[in-house]
């Protein structure tokens, strides 16, 4: 009888050193450096361009500050130059959940949720002044917030600047400009905005743009003025007219779904790191946009400022196609639309 009691003694202690072992080695495990880094949120996120144009400088600073502020909880990886697809692939893989985030050219979001685009129609963001207002406006807020039942959130906005002309050929008024050549994106926005101008636009791919301007294929395109730095348009141009008919606009958005899932504390350092980004960026395209306008000035290209009653003139135009937009808008799209309207002064 002795010797089983000692048994079982014995199988006991065995049976405790071993859970005890066992738990030590899972204590070890979780604590160990690769598990911690398999606990990380990962942040991929896409840009379909360069990453020196526009939203691309907003990309590499998310991903810096990111990484920084939130070290151990969130890695963030940007991917630009479209190496996680065309725009509309990017839409499609943030909403499920393929990518966790994308920076996306409005004009093209409005194809997927048609009231974004209402910041990108002719002439209703036609100055800096006016972006920033409704910037600073709670109208952005809710801008952002609409796109929530889309399965997106809204992180904030980023620019490639204000429109204007590239010119090969002098042009001054807009009877003079409707009689040129113009290479225009294929944007239906855009395209409805010059046949609007009586402009009979001509759809060339972006990389032969250059080409075509040096061989008179086409008299003009309209990008912003650092852009056409950036690209090296300043060998191939002449003259540059300030219309400002459209503000080239992203959105920074994430998948809805993931970005529930961050931790409270963490996702305010997540915030901040993505509007710090967002605000610098915008900061140094404002700056170099200025800056292409003296490299133009330094180059021999002639900038060309419209008076009024001619920049009416265009404006006048192209309310018909602000018109045809709003009117493929649902009435919630309409309502946001006319509040943006109302902050940046366009009149209908």
């Amino acid at each position: 009888m002795g010797r089983v009691r000692m048994g079982l003694c014995i199988k006991g202690m065995r049976s405790i050193v071993f859970i005890g072992a066992f738990m030590l080695t899972a204590t070890l495990v979780l604590s160990s450096p690769i598990n911690a880094e398999a606990k990380k949120m990962q942040f991929r996120f896409g840009f379909d361009t360069n990453p020196k144009v526009g939203g691309g400088t907003a990309g590499v600073l998310a991903e810096k500050y990111i990484n920084e502020s939130c070290a151990g909880e969130i890695e963030a990886k940007f991917f630009p130059n479209a190496v996680m697809g065309t725009d509309p692939e990017m839409i499609d893989k943030t909403r499920m959940g393929a990518l966790q985030g994308v920076i996306m050219p409005i004009a093209v979001l409005g194809t997927t949720i048609p009231y974004t685009d209402s910041l990108v129609l002719p002439f209703v963001v036609n100055s800096w002044e006016k972006a920033e207002t409704f910037l600073d406006s709670p109208v952005s807020q809710e801008f952002l917030k609409g796109v929530e039942s889309y399965g997106f959130k809204g992180m904030g906005f980023c620019t490639f600047g204000l429109y204007g002309l590239e010119l090969n050929k002098e042009a001054r008024t807009l009877e003079e400009i409707s009689k040129l050549k113009f290479r225009v994106a294929p944007s239906p926005i855009l395209l409805k905005t010059f046949k609007a101008l009586d402009i009979e636009p001509m759809v060339i791919q972006f990389p032969d743009l250059y080409e075509s301007l040096k061989q008179g294929v086409v008299d003009g395109c309209d990008l912003p003025p650092n852009v056409a730095v950036l690209v090296k348009y300043t060998e191939v141009i002449k003259y540059f007219v300030k219309t400002g008919h459209t503000f080239g606009l992203y959105m920074f958005m994430v998948n809805k779904g993931w970005y529930d899932k961050i931790p409270d504390d963490v996702r305010v350092k997540f915030d901040a790191a993505i509007d710090r980004a967002c605000r610098e960026h915008w900061e140094g395209e404002k700056k170099a946009e200025q800056r292409a306008l003296e490299i133009f000035e330094e180059k021999g290209i002639q900038t060309i400022d419209l008076p009024p009653e001619e920049m009416q003139k265009f404006v006048d135009a192209t309310k018909s196609v602000v018109e045809w937009r709003l009117g493929e808008y649902d009435a919630k799209g309409k309502a946001i639309a006319e509040k943006v309207f109302e902050v940046v002064n366009y009149q209908r």
